[in-house]
């Protein structure tokens, strides 16, 4: 037990260590890039130890969010890794996988890997849903969501003929087990949808009665949707025309249905 303790309070430490790094690229994102040969070198040696492999690829999310582009020079050392990652058994694991690819989704350079990002979070949310009590695997499974769509709305032309990501996405909406993820996506969902954003309608517009009620779910739902995107939907549903939405009525819930009523009144 002293053991199990001791290395707890190391792992602690190191992920305290990673957060504060993560702080410094934030505030000074150019002095810190001195500093990247030795996060490589780091996350090698984190990447070759199974308890530690998470706390390489927050590293790795840390230098995609805060330096972006200019973190390119470690790619080689945790790229691999992000994508062995995304089919491990671990919640834990998958997640800051996930993540890392949702962060390098918009930058020109992922676009190398982008088909294969594609491939592989499709088939990974197109199979089996997590068990209801398997709380961090139905946190990845939203961090895949995310980063799906990531990819989808950056990296469009790169997707594979055979992979229909925004139907994927769609089905999957809307995400509720990673509350910061939700809302970043339910936001970025009605911005998409209020620029008639052809990917996300889909062609005829199927995709949007799904969109719609996803949005309805997830209205003035504080942990899922920011106030500002409920100004958005309540914008988006005062805008459609009437009859589209009696069309559309069959796929809401008997709840959705009474909060676009109120939206409406």
């Amino acid at each position: 037990d002293d053991e199990d303790g001791e290395g707890g309070d190391e792992e602690a430490c190191r992920r305290s260590f990673e957060d504060a790094l993560g702080a410094i690229m934030e505030v000074a994102p150019q002095e810190f890039l001195q500093c990247l040969p030795e996060c490589g070198s780091r996350m090698k040696q984190w990447l070759s130890v199974k308890q530690h492999r998470t706390l390489a690829l927050f590293l790795a999310c840390d230098l995609l969010q805060h330096l972006k582009e200019q973190s390119e020079p470690t790619w080689p050392v945790f790229m691999p890794a992000v994508f062995e990652c995304l089919a491990e058994k671990d919640g834990d694991v998958r997640t800051p996988a996930a993540y890392a690819i949702s962060l390098a989704a918009p930058l020109p350079k992922f676009g190398e890997a982008a088909p294969e990002a594609f491939r592989r979070l499709a088939q990974i949310l197109s199979g089996p849903a997590p068990k209801k009590r398997d709380e961090s695997g139905k946190v990845a499974m939203d961090n895949c969501v995310s980063a799906l769509f990531a990819l989808a709305r950056h990296q469009s032309a790169l997707c594979p003929p055979d992979v229909p990501a925004w139907q994927v996405v769609v089905g999957k909406l809307p995400i509720q087990d990673d509350e910061d993820e939700a809302k970043k996506v339910h936001k970025a969902v009605a911005e998409l949808l209020l620029e008639q954003h052809a990917g996300l309608l889909g062609p005829e517009q199927a995709h949007l009665g799904k969109v719609l009620s996803a949005l309805a779910e997830v209205y003035k739902q504080e942990n899922l949707c920011k106030e500002e995107t409920d100004a958005a939907i309540l914008r988006i549903f005062q805008m459609l025309p009437r009859d589209n939405l009696l069309k559309l009525a069959s796929g809401f819930s008997e709840k959705q249905q009474k909060k676009i009523e109120k939206m409406l009144s």
